[in-house]
């Protein structure tokens, strides 16, 4: 996968909304002292430089998402809306432009002998009025923000994708194998997010991907979440172990679960098939292992590790 240090969208500042951004800096400009005309003005450039700092710094934080891997650029779409982001960064360039705009104005007639306080009273109320216009997108940037917390962050090491049905033991698996511990829960659908871990054997590393459950249907019939899994699976694996239930608790047939192992082979990607929940059957024409018991799960790790360095 390309460069990229997602770590930054973890650092996106706090948006203030409207009223906050608005009392922020009136509040500041509050404070300046002097001469009537000198005062006013000065008002003016203080309300002018605390908005325009703050929506600069918003949209200075945000990088470039026409450039960024396709990976990320898909995720943070299905998570957000890249559409959506960029309509609401545009917004806030034109709220700057504007207040400066309406700022610089009213400096003028200042300068020019107008009333300061019936001029600094009118551009207060024309900047109040820009600034309202753009609290919706405001909202939205720091909704966004905290969302794209959750984005994973991948290092320059092979990756893992755990793939498979829902409630096979894929959450299991990567918290038994790596430093992921995500919430498990015994019914379908546990894995919320995308989980990234390190699995370790001797001084060998990988990242590995703990996915959301994907169903045996079309892309185009997939939620949200069974697309981030197939996001995983396109553009960052290195190697896919494909869970399978061979006692059918997780609620789908072993003839479902081959089906969409057949699907994510059609993906072109190496492929370890292994069965989970050894403890409850006695099948092993595959590598089987039990994150109950612990059996099975080196021999999952040196197979995972063989594979990458066959690809090296």
């Amino acid at each position: 996968m390309e460069e990229f240090n997602a770590e930054v969208l973890h650092k996106l500042p706090t948006v203030l909304t409207a009223d906050e951004l608005l009392d922020k800096a009136f509040r500041r400009a509050s404070k300046v002292s002097g001469r009537k005309r000198e005062k006013a003005i000065n008002k003016l450039a203080t309300v002018s430089n605390v908005i325009s700092s703050h929506l600069n710094t918003v949209m200075k934080a945000h990088p470039s998402y026409t450039s960024m891997p396709e990976f990320y650029r898909e995720l943070i779409d299905l998570t957000v809306g890249l559409a959506r982001l960029r309509k609401s960064l545009a917004a806030l360039k034109w709220a700057d432009r504007m207040v400066q705009k309406v700022v610089t104005k009213g400096i003028k007639q200042i300068k020019g002998g107008k009333d300061p306080e019936n001029v600094l009273r009118g551009t207060y109320g024309r900047v109040a009025s820009i600034i309202k216009q753009i609290d919706d997108e405001l909202r939205f940037l720091n909704n966004a923000k905290k969302a794209m917390r959750r984005v994973p962050v991948f290092l320059n090491m092979p990756v893992v994708v755990v793939a498979g049905y829902p409630n096979v033991g894929k959450s299991s698996l990567v918290s038994t194998l790596s430093s992921v511990k995500p919430e498990v829960a015994n019914y379908p659908f546990t894995t919320k997010e995308i989980y990234v871990g390190i699995v370790q054997l001797n001084d060998k590393k990988a990242q590995i991907v703990d996915t959301p459950g994907m169903l045996d249907r079309p892309i185009h019939r997939m939620n949200n979440m069974e697309k981030r899994a197939v996001l995983c699976i396109k553009n960052i694996a290195d190697c896919i172990v494909f869970v399978i239930d061979p006692t059918e608790s997780c609620g789908y047939s072993t003839e479902k679960q081959y089906s969409l192992l057949e699907e994510v082979k059609e993906l072109g990607k190496t492929v370890l098939v292994v069965y989970s929940k050894a403890d409850l059957h006695s099948m092993r024409d595959k590598l089987a292992f039990s994150s109950f018991t612990g059996e099975g799960i080196n021999n999952v790790k040196r197979a995972i590790f063989d594979i990458i360095e066959k690809k090296a």
